[in-house]
């Protein structure tokens, strides 16, 4: 499904209208005011892009995209506002709601550690925006890594961020404050070479890389595919995407946990078009995020045993919490 990948495609003025109800009364057609909900329209298209309550509070992606930068100064005070650059958006057509990442054009935030071939892997932070005009999502902010070379990304799955809230004239007030959590922050940041380490010396033999990558992301096989003939075209289309991706980290960086990684963030910033993927690039990296904060853990322990762990990620009613 096509989506909307442009900051000019988002950044769109919009309106509040009234909403009327068209009833026929005494064979007469009367408009009657709603009085209890409104219209979020986009001006550009003339599209209506939800209809919501009277308490709802209005945030345009333009200010949610102010908000953002207000936040990455709030979690690294050290940068300045003009270091920041919006790097990603994603929405869907109906531009009901979008996700913005915002990352630091320098170095100075890299997360690094020396790679078993002597070749420093940088990674850095990005915070992500979700906003609405449908009322159906909260204005969120979260934070997240990528690997700067390829630019594969997680959503971490414990907030560092206390900002989150509905779209309410009391949730949201005149002014936004952050709380951070620094200490889990800096916790995070030194701690992230260790993480990766873990996953560098944990070994996955080739023929797990498949059943693993699938199992962390949900990814499964369509129930019935001798009765739907497009189903199986998809599944066939999508396990061979994974395949080459799994083939290509595998020689580049071996059989281990690390190449896995790669492979799941890789896909979930990355996700194909396809009906046998049913969550969103943003769900799908706080999958990767929540896996790999427990695997680094789980593959360090003496009695870990990747048999056993495959048999339960592959149990149908088994899935990550983020």
């Amino acid at each position: 499904m096509a989506r909307l990948t442009q900051l000019g495609e988002v950044l769109f003025d919009v309106e509040e209208h009234p909403v009327f109800a068209s009833v026929k009364v005494d064979g007469v057609e009367r408009r009657l005011p709603v009085h209890d909900k409104k219209a979020i329209v986009n001006t550009r298209s003339g599209h209506v892009l939800g209809v919501v309550g009277r308490a709802y509070r209005l945030v345009t992606n333009r200010e949610a995209l102010e908000m953002a930068s207000q936040c990455c100064l709030a979690v690294f005070p050290e940068t300045k506002a003009g270091e920041w650059k919006a790097a990603t958006v994603d929405a869907p057509t109906t531009a009901g709601y979008c996700r913005i990442d915002l990352v630091h054009n320098s170095t100075a935030l890299d997360f690094s550690f020396v790679a078993a071939a002597d070749r420093p892997e940088a990674f850095g932070p990005f915070i992500r925006v979700t906003n609405s005009y449908n009322g159906q999502r909260a204005l969120t902010f979260d934070i997240g890594f990528y690997r700067k070379v390829c630019r594969n990304g997680l959503i971490l799955p414990d907030t560092i961020i206390r900002f989150r809230f509905v779209h309410s004239k009391r949730g949201i007030g005149e002014a936004i404050r952050f709380e951070i959590a620094r200490d889990r922050l800096a916790e995070l940041k030194s701690g992230f070479g260790e993480l990766l380490g873990a996953l560098r010396r944990c070994a996955v033999p080739e023929v797990a890389f498949g059943p693993l990558v699938r199992g962390v992301l949900s990814i499964r096989p369509p129930k019935k595919p001798e009765s739907d003939a497009r189903a199986a075209k998809h599944w066939r289309h999508l396990t061979d995407h994974l395949a080459e991706m799994e083939g290509r980290y595998l020689r580049e960086l071996g059989e281990n946990a690390y190449a896995v990684f790669n492979v799941i963030t890789d896909f979930a910033s990355h996700p194909p078009a396809n009906s046998g993927i049913y969550r969103d690039r943003h769900k799908l990296q706080q999958l990767a995020g929540s896996w790999v904060s427990r695997f680094s853990q789980q593959c360090r322990e003496s009695d870990f045993n990747l048999t056993n762990y495959l048999k339960e990620l592959a149990k149908p009613d088994v899935e990550l919490e983020t």
